[in-house]
Parts: C-alpha cells; structure tokens; sequence
C-alpha cells in the first residue's frame, strides 16, 4: 500500500526533465519486487533512481525470523526523468545562453 505519492516540481535540464517524487510504501519484499518489475514494463521509457531509500520492518522489535511474509517500509525519494520536446529544448538552449551572456 502506498502511505505518501507526493511528486515535487519538475527541473528542466538541458535535455531531460527531472521530476522527483517522495514516497512511503508498506509491503512484502516479493511485493515490491512486482512494484519495480510493473514499473520496468511500463509502454513509455521511466528511468527511476532511488535517492535516501530506507527498507526496514514494518513492525521492529518484534522477533518474527526471516520469512516472505514480512511488512516491510520502504521510504525515500525516486525520480523519474524524460526527454524534452524540441521546444522545451529549445527554450532551455535560450536560456542557458541568457546566463552566459549571450555566448553559447
């Protein structure tokens, strides 16, 4: 289950998009694993990096062994990145030579 899905505001780069999003997720290992599978087989490109990514118990302290059954959390920050259009890149061509006083 998903506790947080807050995506934080794109940053255009020179030729790709980056678009961070926190999250907190509950679920077994093996769930996470259809988690991450599903995202791979997605029809568009997504690139997904972890930045801060914590697993651990959902319930610590508890002395429940080594089994798949297990609740885990799964916390941090992924981000997604994407190709700009030719206007987006266009745009951010603009404004780099802006910053560097019209030369580039």
């Amino acid at each position: 289950t998903s506790d947080l899905f807050q995506p934080g505001p794109e940053t255009p780069k020179e030729v790709y998009a980056e678009k961070p999003i926190s999250l907190r997720m509950v679920g077994t290992y093996h769930q996470f694993g259809a988690f991450v599978s599903g995202v791979a087989s997605l029809p568009r490109v997504v690139i997904l990096t972890m930045h801060d990514i914590a697993l651990r118990p959902k319930n610590p302290g508890k002395d429940v062994g080594i089994k798949d059954s297990i609740p885990l959390e799964l916390s941090g920050t992924v981000k997604t990145y994407r190709y700009l259009d030719e206007e987006e890149a266009a745009e951010q061509e603009k404004q780099a030579a802006a910053a560097n006083g019209g030369k580039g």
